[in-house]
């Protein structure tokens, strides 16, 4: 395993060097296409995924809201507290400024892929729509042999990367709040089947099962979150000036600490921020595509606001409750051990612990990554059967990959966390930069699409409608296959 993390490790280097151009050049040219839209029309974005709370409900297809539910599921997830404990470990309070940063620029890469996603999508043998990056390469592009490769880096990115991620994690943290208290001695590997057990209950229910379960317990978790985070935040605000402080003062390399030098400090932003929030890599594509729209921009606009909800308020919540809890020096020695190669959430249960909450504080902590990493692995779900139904929709495949799925939550409580990561962020940075590229060679149908949305809505159309006629010009030209709109 040493031999094996080492070479995962070298790769996960310079695979991230290559991600690191397009995730970030691209996402800054959409920005730059889109004038500013995501951040400037935050108010419209925020409107549209907030509102059609009852959309679905007697539908069997699956709406908008619970679509922006399952996306939010998915990126509210471990990522919002280990992923950001690690980031400030390994590169210090600066990297919260990089992930905020990223964030922004990400959230135009969202718009773009979700948007795409829509266009493309396909009804299933299950009566559901069916997209993802895989469906916009074969029927934008043509490229068979390039949609399978993007399908199968979305099943191993996600279902088995990310869904690793997330359960280890999770028992690991309950293994650390619980164990001693139950006298379990292999408390990982109990609570790893139980967390597979659960996950099966609502998988084998079906996509529209995923999406009831999110709408329900989405924004009751990130609410919960919130007020957990300001209650520690209130116990610690002498340190939330100095807290800003340490994140600008770091970000630039002007202190050097955790990650040291201001490259390392902004990759590991970009890392932490593009695992949490997953704009540009294609996943939250494929849970965009699922839902039954009017026009393809509202996915594009909702999935936008997703990016931002996820870092800029839930991951900096998590940011300030570590970074208000003392100096550098003093969360690195004494809520992590002394180490400054790996974080995780058991820092944020020692700094619970000691602010006020005593023994509870590690419980309570367990209990939001449990429930964290529920979500998130059922949305990770989501993705591998939307792609595993465009190499063959067949119920053996799909079955196939329900098992992996639940098998992978299981088998990966037995590897370390650090090493769970490693492996996760080599594949991110491989399906990232794939998917920006061809992302970027199928914008046309994107611009063109809003200038659709932004027309009706001057004229006064609450609600836009959008037409295959609008776009027809564009696919003629690129011989691609738009069959889900009139």
């Amino acid at each position: 395993m040493i031999d094996f993390a080492s070479i995962i490790g070298t790769i996960n280097t310079y695979v991230w060097y290559v991600a690191f151009v397009f995730l970030v050049g691209l996402g800054i040219y959409f920005m730059i296409r889109l004038k500013g839209i995501p951040i400037l029309k935050i108010h419209r974005t925020s409107k549209l995924a907030l509102s059609g709370t009852k959309e679905g409900k007697h539908s069997h297809t699956v709406s908008s809201f619970e679509a922006f539910c399952i996306g939010l599921g998915a990126r509210v997830g471990v990522g919002n507290i280990a992923g950001v404990a690690s980031a400030i470990v390994v590169g210090g309070p600066g990297a919260v400024f990089w992930m905020w940063i990223f964030a922004i620029i990400g959230s135009a890469s969202s718009f773009m892929e979700s948007t795409l996603s829509q266009l493309f999508k396909e009804k299933k043998s299950d009566g559901q729509y069916h997209s993802g990056p895989a469906y916009y390469a074969l029927k934008g592009l043509g490229n068979r042999k390039l949609a399978v490769l993007l399908a199968f880096l979305i099943i191993i990115t996600f279902g088995i990367g990310f869904v690793g991620v997330q359960a280890t994690n999770s028992a690991t943290a309950l293994d650390s709040a619980f164990s001693s208290y139950l006298g379990l001695e292999n408390g990982t590997v109990i609570f790893g089947a139980i967390i597979a057990l659960a996950a099966a209950a609502i998988i084998f229910g079906g996509v529209k099962r995923i999406a009831k379960f999110s709408t329900k317990i989405v924004p009751v978790m990130a609410l919960a979150w919130f007020v957990f985070c300001i209650i520690v935040i209130c116990c610690n605000i002498d340190g939330v000036v100095h807290a800003v402080e340490m994140i600008f003062t770091n970000a630039f390399g002007i202190q050097s600490v955790g990650g040291g030098a201001l490259g390392a400090v902004m990759m590991m932003g970009l890392k932490r921020g593009v695992f949490s929030n997953e704009a540009g890599l294609g996943s939250i594509a494929n849970i965009a595509g699922t839902a039954d729209v009017k026009h393809p921009i509202k996915q594009g606009m909702i999935q936008s606001f997703g990016t931002i909800v996820d870092t800029l308020v839930v991951c900096s919540f998590t940011a300030f409750v570590i970074l208000s809890s003392g100096t550098y020096d003093v969360i690195i020695n004494t809520f992590n051990g002394g180490v400054t190669d790996v974080g995780n959430a058991t820092l944020v249960q020692n700094i619970a612990e000691a602010t006020f909450m005593g023994e509870a504080g590690p419980i309570i902590i367990s209990i939001f990554l449990l429930v964290f990493a529920f979500t998130s692995l059922i949305g990770y779900y989501t993705m591998s059967e939307s792609n595993i139904r465009f190499i063959k929709d067949s119920k053996g495949f799909v079955f196939a990959v329900r098992i992996l799925v639940i098998a992978v939550a299981f088998l990966s409580c037995v590897i370390s966390t650090g090493q769970m990561e490693t492996i996760c962020d080599t594949f991110m940075a491989a399906m990232g930069a794939v998917n920006m590229i061809v992302v970027f060679l199928l914008s046309k149908f994107v611009f063109r699409a809003y200038e659709d949305w932004k027309k009706q809505e001057d004229e006064g159309v609450e609600d836009p409608v959008f037409h295959r006629s609008i776009v027809q010009d564009i696919a003629d030209e690129k011989k691609s296959i738009i069959t889900e709109w009139e």
